[in-house]
């Protein structure tokens, strides 16, 4: 049981007692039963008899008002020991209307008990499985181990007539041969039996289902239960870090602003400085490559904060113009690095420029960490196509892939593994993706390496057939 879950456990132990307390009920109830029939079956026994002695005492009073005078007590004992003629009557006693012992057949003393005064009581039987006969024959008992046990039936009914000088003469108890009804007890007993049983079962099996049914929904509930609370718990940190990067993008905005012209001095001053040939002029040609690639990472982000302030018109780039876009800022990198960059186009939709722009910041992340991720002579892949109504781009390197301590919380704001990196570029980049009306997801990780999945909206035509 200990193994269980607690969830289990609980079911299990609703499931017992649930069982237990209609196996509790179905007894109790069939233990009623089972004594208001045996009552019932005495009752009918002692009716008989009482039936068949009124008989009798009406016989003697009917022969005695012919004679004109009264029977004496022997004369009612006589019509008694008639009815004792009946079938497996073992003895007799006649008492009178006090309760005193008149007669016995055979000679045993007793007396009625002291709840059931002659004459005041209705006929009663009472049933012992395992009565004695040495009690009723007035023999002396032997041990235990060599009684006589039989199956006796008492019965006391009492002795009346209707005629006021007559009315309640006495009462007279006989023991019969219990046998039969033995019998019937028993026949009875093994009814009920399988009647609870058979009740208990169907019950339990609808408890069972009723259970089961719930137990499903419970834990249906507690799954959705847990969905929405890990949704909530995403949610919560995606809009704690879009609170953040809110913050992170108004800063991004006044230092870009804050660097354009800045920028554009240097870029101007180091052109004029580079000379060509030797190692002085090697060292200012990558100096203006550096400045002109800092001046095309500050105009990608001028136009797209100029996008998201809505300050341009609506127009559309082709993906193809796209890719080619982001393989000219990720030459130089490859180059240094000694990777090769490999492109393929499957298809040239277009996407709107808000989109484009957007994307082609996350395009310039993605390849830039597997260039970083690539070790020299392997080759970066940048695959884009057509995949359900979404322009899908897969950039794929030849790492060793992304750890897999990590990867469950790839996409959210972590301590970077590169020197000098931040760890939140992949949640930016994500964020990004999302703002496109968009997606960013790690579509396969192994030694061989990772595939990164960027998926965009096409753009949407206009009623006049331009694309917006």
């Amino acid at each position: 049981m200990s193994a269980l879950p607690k969830t289990a456990r609980v079911w299990a132990a609703a499931i017992v007692l649930t069982l237990s307390a209609l196996a509790g009920v179905v007894s109790s109830l069939t233990w009623q039963l089972r004594a208001q029939l045996r009552a019932q079956i005495l009752r009918r026994e002692a009716e008989s008899i009482y039936a068949v002695a009124q008989l009798q005492l009406r016989g003697v009073r009917d022969e005695w008002s012919r004679l004109g005078s009264a029977p004496a007590m022997s004369d009612w004992f006589a019509a008694v020991l008639e009815s004792s003629r009946m079938r497996g009557v073992l003895a007799v006693q006649l008492f009178d209307r006090a309760g005193a012992l008149q007669a016995a057949l055979p000679q045993v003393g007793g007396e009625l008990p002291a709840l059931l005064p002659a004459g005041l009581h209705p006929p009663t039987g009472r049933f012992e499985a395992d009565g004695a006969l040495e009690k009723i024959y007035g023999l002396t008992a032997p041990l235990e181990a060599s009684r006589t046990a039989v199956p006796l039936l008492e019965i006391i009914v009492p002795l009346t007539l209707e005629e006021p000088d007559h009315g309640a003469l006495g009462a007279a108890r006989y023991w019969l041969d219990g046998t039969a009804v033995h019998a019937e007890f028993g026949r009875m007993d093994r009814a009920l039996v399988w009647q609870a049983a058979l009740a208990f079962f169907s019950a339990a099996a609808l408890v069972g289902l009723v259970l089961l049914w719930a137990a499903r929904r419970v834990a249906s509930a507690h799954r959705r239960l847990l969905a929405q609370s890990a949704d909530l718990a995403r949610a919560n940190q995606e809009l704690d870090f879009a609170a953040r990067t809110g913050a992170i993008g108004a800063i991004s905005a006044h230092l870009i602003h804050g660097l354009n012209n800045p920028l554009s001095g240097l870029e101007g001053f180091v052109s004029e400085q580079a000379v060509p040939g030797g190692e002085q002029g090697e060292a200012w040609r990558a100096a203006v490559e550096t400045t002109r690639r800092l001046r095309s990472i500050v105009n990608e982000a001028v136009t797209v904060l100029r996008e998201e302030g809505g300050t341009s018109g609506a127009y559309s780039i082709p993906v193809r113009e796209l890719a080619e876009s982001a393989r000219a800022n990720a030459d130089e990198a490859a180059l240094r690095a000694g990777v090769a960059l490999h492109f393929c186009i499957t298809d040239n939709g277009e996407l709107e420029g808000r989109t484009a722009n957007l994307s082609r910041l996350v395009l310039a992340n993605l390849l830039a960490n597997a260039i970083e991720a690539s070790p020299a002579g392997s080759t970066v892949t940048l695959k884009a196509g057509l995949a359900d109504g979404a322009v899908e781009f897969l950039v794929r390197d030849e790492g060793a892939g992304v750890p897999h301590e990590i990867e469950a919380g790839l996409f959210r704001p972590l301590r970077s593994t590169k020197a000098g990196g931040g760890g939140i570029g992949l949640a930016i980049s994500r964020q990004l993706a999302r703002h496109a009306g968009g997606e960013l997801d790690l579509a396969r990780n192994g030694q061989q390496g990772s595939t990164f999945r960027l998926r965009v909206p096409l753009a949407v035509a206009s009623p006049g057939g331009a694309t917006l």
